[in-house]
């Protein structure tokens, strides 16, 4: 039978994946700006993210080279680092939120679109819900890593499920902002693309620890909770109670 890290230790340099995808997806929109004035928390947001992107790819090789002890000090660290990082989002979230509001209310002013209030409140809040989806599965998947963490293996699954939370943000951007696309062959969403990674890598994973006779739970848990997130994402972000839900959130 597989020690429970093993499979992770194996894997390790895959998690050197995040660089490159990082880089490419927040180019445009961060590091062509950089120096450019801009609001404070974009750039805290950006090094919190940097910090949480790096200790995912520090802490796997940390366990392939045994340095068990700074593991569970980084892991502590995060303990600090992850709550300040989903604070982070979503101030970015309401931030974002409130300047759509803006743009729309600008172009209604110059006549080119036509909304009610109630309309732009509801646009706003559609073009905010995957954020709301990645904030929402890091926040559950670090908790259960944590909850888990005297249990080897299922405490490093919920961390992979925690690390592919990072996909989205970066390959919706790559996609985006590289084509131009919101839809790709005119009816398929680019969220999808990164949906559909992170499926994919799971339901791999949970083939492979079936074969090695290692306990699947965690990762049915994980893909469970990925893809009912990403049907109701489908489903209920254009509904009314959505839009009722982060107006209430976003005007307390």
């Amino acid at each position: 039978m597989e020690k429970p890290f093993e499979g992770l230790q194996r894997h390790a340099y895959w998690f050197l994946l995040l660089i490159p995808l990082v880089a490419a997806g927040f180019y445009k929109t961060y590091f062509l700006v950089l120096l450019e004035p801009t609001d404070s928390l974009i750039h805290l947001h950006f090094i919190l993210m940097a910090l949480f992107v790096a200790m995912l790819i520090v802490q796997p090789f940390l366990i392939r080279y045994q340095k068990f002890r700074l593991h569970r000090m980084i892991g502590r660290i995060s303990y600090i680092l992850v709550p300040l990082l989903l604070g982070s989002i979503f101030l970015m979230i309401r931030f974002s939120y409130f300047r759509f509001i803006d743009d729309l209310n600008n172009k209604i002013q110059q006549g080119t679109i036509q909304l009610t209030p109630k309309q732009v409140l509801k646009e706003a809040a559609i073009f905010e819900a995957i954020g709301f989806v990645y904030m929402g599965l890091l926040a559950i998947f670090y908790g259960l890593a944590i909850y888990n963490r005297r249990n080897a293996h299922v405490h490093s699954r919920y961390m992979i499920a925690a690390a592919l939370t990072m996909l989205g943000p970066t390959v919706d951007r790559i996609i985006f902002f590289n084509t131009g696309l919101e839809k790709i062959a005119g009816f398929i969403r680019i969220e999808t693309i990164a949906f559909l990674i992170a499926d994919i890598i799971l339901a791999a994973l949970l083939i492979r620890d079936y074969r090695n006779n290692q306990s699947t739970r965690a990762l049915w848990v994980s893909l469970i909770f990925f893809v009912t997130i990403q049907v109701m994402y489908f489903v209920f972000r254009k509904s009314d109670g959505w839009a009722g839900f982060v107006t209430f959130v976003m005007n307390p």
